[in-house]
């Protein structure tokens, strides 16, 4: 038999569960929009092409929301808001729709709408003022909005949203309500979709713990330091969570065979975080095989070499054996944040091009498991990653040597031989650690919140009756969920996150209310910092691997870097003339160094004589900034230079686990900013790379 390459698509469905049973209010649109634009979308993408399979993985929190949806009983805040006629909104309601309505993303959702970007550009010339739209053009707004999150199956398939696509504008109350009730309706023909090719054998589906928890932080939170050893655990205080990671796993294998007629045979833990004890608990509620990160198989074989991640391998536990599956980093990053930048043609010939590269360096058939987040990356993507699909899955059908393969196959692949671990490291899918989710200021406080209200239920858990028990329950699921600890913290932004605080401190509230005890004034304190992304120096957490292009493309391209908030230097003076904002900075494995310089003004120095003179341990490098990217070499240093809506620079082999650096900015031959104003900034990688140590 001749030598094989298996590839296996995993594409992870989730959103957090958004929904305040006590106050029967969902607080976040999130799970309707993306249903409307990508859950059914992927799947479809490769429906006409015969030898394309895929493992979907479908977390039950979302499942139960599309439920929640379909019955009526959502109740979305913003979708109420959004029914209503323009007159009617008061100021508040006008204020809530302000904070979504330009929430797409700008090249690829609003500007193929000429009249959606029109009143951006109005909105940002008038100051990000919405009082300065009249009723019909936040009509407009509203539908376009809409529109804009319909995806490509709506648009090509259903009559209402052509009709409205064609007619661009001047919209009215009717024709917005029955766009509404369309998308609606459409929720209805998702997971059936998904059951139809799951008995038809085109696709598996796989599943998460319920509500998304990351399992080996609830089994054991010193798993956090089995995968990083100096990692600051919360205040220890002896709260237990072994009872809810049971249930998260329990109720979500029962979900799925109420979903789906059978029980689940895989599982993706929620953000490949694994620990033994996980795979145990998951082994015992009769999953067959898992899926990690190279990050974990490289420390569970304390080795970096490339051809072990392409073999199935399993763990016995004592409850039964998993097979275990690890994600090809670079292949699903690839897909996930840099294809986007690429043409179709060109990004599906790249990807091709790597996978015939690990099957002609292979001495034996292989197995590729390529895994990745299957709903937020096609915003970045020309028409909703569509014309990628098609001629990835064009090319890939065309290849004798590659056989697209389901994990639940792969086990009956004669030619491919499991390999057994005898342990298996703990952490996740980034940078293979629990840091995301704790170990600073605001995730570990966000714990000690949660350890305070589980002690304070488990002593009167034994005076409370069973129905009683049951909501308590579901309100720790839900805030046991990954996602509140992924906002906490520096690591990560967004313009919402105190909405994020609020709504994990309000299921906190919602327990202890449900006891009828007192809430603690601790649980109405805001957790995240009034000036959180403000902050004037986040040290590095991990390696960076960024695209020059000028371009920060997605968070996840600088998601380890360092960061200094230049504007912090100027609270007592007028900092609106910076034309560098913020500076980002990293390193990768081979010590390269990258800079990105951001800031709104940037874009404005194009074509007047733009100089950057960046001083690097006392070494000067001038730069003349033009429009695209340029690759030379000054001071015996080669480097990379792109400059777009940033600047961004790769240094070649900068040693230095301190970088003392220094930035000025000239406009025709005058300077205009300097940075640090009297004194040089100290670029410090030295923890990072002794961190990392075992790669």
């Amino acid at each position: 038999m001749s030598k094989k390459l298996y590839l296996s698509f995993l594409w992870h469905m989730h959103q957090p569960y958004y929904k305040d049973d006590c106050a029967n209010t969902t607080l976040m649109p999130w799970v309707f929009l993306h249903a409307t634009k990508d859950y059914y979308d992927i799947p479809w993408y490769m429906e006409k092409f015969p030898k394309i399979k895929a493992t979907f993985n479908l977390v039950p929190s979302l499942m139960a929301q599309i439920d929640e949806y379909i019955s009526g009983n959502a109740n979305d805040k913003f979708l109420e808001i959004l029914k209503k006629e323009i007159v009617s909104l008061s100021k508040d309601e006008r204020d809530f729709l302000e904070e979504y309505l330009f929430l797409a993303n700008e090249e690829y959702m609003i500007k193929p709408f000429s009249r959606y970007y029109e009143l951006l550009l109005k909105y940002r010339m008038n100051n990000n003022n919405f009082s300065i739209f009249s009723d019909d053009e936040i009509l407009d707004l509203e539908v376009l909005f809409l529109l804009s999150w319909c995806g490509n199956y709506l648009r090509q398939n259903n009559g209402i949203v052509q009709n409205l696509l064609n007619q661009k504008s001047t919209y009215d109350q009717t024709q917005k309500t029955e766009l509404l009730n369309t998308m609606f309706n459409f929720l209805k023909e998702i997971i059936p979709y998904y059951n139809t090719l799951f008995k038809e054998g085109k696709i598996s589906v796989s599943t998460t713990p319920f509500y998304h928890p990351i399992l080996p932080l609830l089994l054991d939170r010193k798993s956090a330091v089995e995968a990083r050893a100096d990692v600051a655990l919360p205040f220890s205080s002896g709260a237990s969570y072994d009872e809810f990671a049971n249930m998260q796993v329990e109720k979500a294998v029962s979900y799925f065979e109420n979903k789906f007629g059978q029980a689940p045979i895989g599982f993706w833990p929620s953000e490949g975080s694994v620990s033994e004890k996980t795979i145990n608990l998951l082994a015992k509620n009769g999953v067959k095989w898992a899926c990690s990160d190279e990050e974990i198989l490289f420390k569970t074989l304390n080795s970096s070499k490339k051809e072990a991640l392409y073999k199935p391998y399993y763990l016995d536990t004592k409850e039964g054996r998993v097979n275990l599956f690890f994600r090809d980093k670079y292949l699903s990053d690839l897909i996930g944040f840099e294809f986007s930048k690429k043409s179709a043609k060109a990004a599906a010939g790249d990807f091709v091009s790597h996978l015939k590269n690990i099957y002609y360096n292979a001495q034996e058939s292989v197995v590729v498991p390529v895994i990745l987040d299957g709903e937020n990356a096609w915003e970045f993507y020309p028409n909703n990653a569509q014309n990628f699909f098609e001629e990835l899955y064009k090319l890939l059908s065309a290849q004798s040597w590659c056989e697209l393969t389901l994990f639940d196959e792969i086990s009956k692949c004669e030619d491919l031989k499991a390999n057994s671990l005898y342990w298996l490291a703990s952490g996740s899918w980034i940078s293979g650690n629990f840091d995301i989710w704790i170990g600073s200021g605001e995730k570990n406080r966000a714990w000690e919140l949660l350890d305070m209200t589980k002690l304070s239920f488990d002593g009167i858990k034994e005076n409370l009756s069973e129905e009683l028990i049951e909501k308590i329950n579901k309100e720790f699921l839900v805030a046991l969920g990954s996602d509140w600890f992924w906002w906490y913290g520096d690591d990560h932004y967004t313009e919402l996150n105190h909405q994020f605080d609020e709504q994990f401190r309000a299921h906190l509230k919602n327990i202890f209310e449900l006891m009828e005890i007192e809430v603690p004034k601790e649980i109405y304190t805001p957790i995240v910092k009034r000036d959180k992304g403000k902050l004037i120096d986040i040290k590095p957490t991990d390696f960076v691997a960024p695209t020059v292009d000028g371009n920060m493309s997605n968070f996840f391209e600088w998601l380890n870097s360092g960061r200094i908030d230049i504007k912090k230097e100027f609270t007592t003076m007028d900092s609106s003339s910076l034309f560098v904002e913020y500076l980002y900075y990293g390193v990768d494995r081979e010590s390269n160094l990258y800079l990105y310089l951001k800031g709104d003004r940037i874009k404005s120095l194009k074509n007047e004589g733009f100089e950057l003179r960046l001083t690097l341990n006392n070494l000067t490098f001038i730069f003349d900034i033009k429009e695209g990217k340029e690759s030379t070499s000054q001071n015996g240093v080669y480097f990379d230079i792109a400059y777009d809506t940033g600047v961004e620079l790769k240094l070649y082999e900068c040693k230095h686990k301190r970088v003392k650096l220094i930035f000025e900015v000239y406009r025709n031959k005058k300077r205009v900013q300097r940075y640090p104003l009297y004194d040089e900034s100290i670029l410090d990688f030295e923890n990072l790379f002794l961190r990392n140590w075992y790669i």
